[in-house]
């Protein structure tokens, strides 16, 4: 009888992936008795079929419990057994033999069944959400990538992680959609509910992306470095030493954002002003980058600087003038120079060490008084965190 016949007739479950049957995937059967059977997860790599040469095996915890001693007889038996449905069955009977002798039977957990049947339900579930969601699949089946493109063609990411009471016990859900919007992802009762909660969540949040890609192209962006789709925020670049932080509603895009002014009093006095000014003109029917320069009073926002490959040439916007760097362990500058003429950017725990060494500085309470770095002219600062008691 054919090979793939005798495989099929006693193995049905060990399933061949390809046409050229290279790729097994799926459980081996053993056990003392029909009623007292064991199934185990199998994966045989047979690179070279019909002939047994380079075969690889990889397989569940379990069953690499009870393989473990034996594995001088796996790598002869790809030698000695004239077919794939031979070293199947010497596989089978060496799981039998062992399982009898009780000598996995202890380190086979209670619950192996609930672990079997967990794989068969995910396969299943998978092969029902559709292959073409999937991006990717560990070995071990507990962890699952899906993917899908919105409407505007951009790739979302929603990553599961399952655990070994999966589906009584609800998936970790990872995905790059803000935080508030993860949560609201039902677990349900399948992948497929899972994936088609995630679908809807991407759907209502196209405008939010809309607008925060608007911002990521006509902006001098300084923060996030590398925005994400959850990311909210945005730092953006408005004058000389001055910038705003921008966070925008994921449920209501197009409305005014909260914004924060950072740089020194004396540069964003304009900006507020015009900001008290002008917000309640603030119009959902017009552009988010049209409202945003109407409320500032500004006529466009500053290009960011060409990459000359010499950051050393000039210090750029958004980077401290002690260290010359825009990051210093996540955190951007936001002490400032008042002096108009100067307005030089600070991380808060440069220039605290800084003042800390001058020795015409002095402290009040939880503030370090002394002269800007840059100008010489007064400045205070306050004492870092890291710097507490």
């Amino acid at each position: 009888m054919n090979d793939q016949l005798l495989v099929l007739k006693k193995f049905p479950l060990v399933v061949p992936q390809n046409r050229d049957f290279t790729l097994y995937k799926g459980f081996i059967q053993a056990g003392v008795s029909i009623l007292r059977s064991e199934e185990f997860y199998i994966c045989l790599h047979v690179p070279h079929y019909p002939f047994l040469n380079d075969l690889s095996i990889r397989c569940s915890w379990e069953l690499s419990v009870i393989l473990q001693g034996h594995e001088k007889n796996l790598n002869e038996w790809t030698k000695s057994c004239s077919s794939l449905f031979a070293y199947l069955e010497c596989l089978q009977n060496l799981i039998m033999k062992c399982l009898e002798a009780g000598t996995a039977a202890s380190l086979l957990h209670s619950d192996h069944h609930l672990l079997v049947k967990t794989y068969k339900h995910i396969i299943s579930e998978l092969e029902v959400l559709g292959l073409d969601h999937v991006l990717h699949v560990s070995s071990s089946l507990n962890e699952v990538k899906l993917q899908t493109v919105d409407q505007a063609g951009r790739n979302h990411i929603l990553n599961l992680s399952l655990g070994m009471n999966y589906p009584s016990s609800p998936p970790v859900i990872h995905a790059d959609l803000p935080e508030q919007l993860v949560r609201n992802i039902k677990t349900g009762s399948s992948l497929a509910a899972i994936y088609k909660s995630f679908v809807q969540q991407v759907s209502g949040l196209q405008m939010f992306w809309e607008v925060l890609d608007e911002v990521d192209r006509e902006c001098w962006v300084i923060d996030p470095d590398n925005p994400t789709r959850k990311d909210m925020y945005r730092r953006i670049v408005i004058g000389s030493n001055v910038s705003i932080q921008i966070t925008v509603d994921p449920f209501n895009a197009t409305k005014r954002p909260d914004i924060k002014f950072l740089g020194s009093e004396r540069a964003i006095i304009p900006f507020k002003k015009s900001l008290t000014e002008k917000f309640q003109f603030w119009s959902s029917d017009d552009g988010f980058i049209q409202n945003l320069k109407f409320v500032l009073g500004l006529s466009g926002f500053p290009a960011a600087p060409a990459d000359t490959g010499h950051p050393q040439d000039l210090l750029h916007q958004g980077e401290c003038a002690i260290c010359f760097m825009a990051r210093l362990e996540g955190e951007l500058p936001s002490q400032a120079c008042d002096n108009e003429k100067c307005g030089m950017l600070y991380h808060l725990s440069c220039l605290f060490e800084w003042l800390q060494t001058l020795p015409t500085s002095n402290k009040s309470f939880n503030y370090v008084h002394g002269e800007c770095p840059n100008c010489s002219m007064a400045i205070s600062c306050p004492k870092p965190s890291l710097y507490e008691n």
